[in-house]
């Protein structure tokens, strides 16, 4: 069975690097004594992978996970046996099956939805940024980039910035960085990953099949 599992992040746990949380869900599903699938060879493990791994310091609202296990789970069944083995910063919200013939999650990733708060209000630069063609600055290597196409869709209330970026194999865009060109720093949290279907941007927990 390939199950979906949707997962929170937050507290603490957003400083936690993307290999400390597959350790963290891989202990997880050993203690929760799930029947999952192990890979083959000399040094087998739990066959797992993330949606879009997560920077430091990023918390999340609606992540992924995809999981085989060697036979059918309950969705239930699933959440609340990790919740029980889970550090308490993060939860799980929902589980339920991928059908086997669909992509890996990661590779049907096409973008995600984040909350971005400032100290001062963002309304003003939103609407520049919208109106701009191009939007050039610097991703974290110091490389110049014009993010505006990265952008697929951002609105601003006070000091809290609302913003769809792309986030597939094709193209990403680091929330960081679109802060940094706005206005510095911002306390980020993302809350929905997105994929294609029929031209459209659905969440991904619509891909659970129970």
């Amino acid at each position: 069975m390939r199950a979906v599992v949707k997962y929170t992040r937050r507290g603490a746990a957003r400083y936690v690097s993307h290999l400390d949380m597959q350790r963290a869900f891989g202990r997880a599903l050993r203690r929760a004594k799930l029947p999952v699938k192990f890979s083959e060879g000399f040094n087998p493990h739990i066959v797992m992978s993330f949606a879009s791994p997560l920077s430091v310091g990023i918390g999340t609202e609606g992540d992924y996970l995809e999981v085989r296990f060697e036979k059918d789970c309950a969705g239930e069944e699933i959440i609340n046996r990790m919740n029980a083995v889970l550090p308490k910063d993060i939860r799980i919200l929902s589980a339920g099956r991928l059908e086997e013939g669909a992509p890996k999650l990661m590779a049907q990733n096409h973008s995600a939805e984040y909350e971005l708060v400032f100290e001062g209000d963002m309304e003003a630069a939103a609407q520049k940024f919208l109106k701009a063609e191009s939007f050039l600055t610097h991703d974290r290597k110091g490389k110049e980039i014009d993010i505006r196409p990265l952008v697929l869709d951002l609105a601003a209330k006070k000091n809290v910035l609302k913003a769809r970026l792309e986030n597939s194999s094709r193209a990403a865009l680091n929330p960081a960085v679109l802060a940094g060109a706005l206005g510095g720093g911002a306390a980020i949290t993302r809350t929905e990953c997105f994929y294609l279907k029929d031209g459209r941007a659905l969440p991904m927990d619509s891909l659970e099949r129970e």
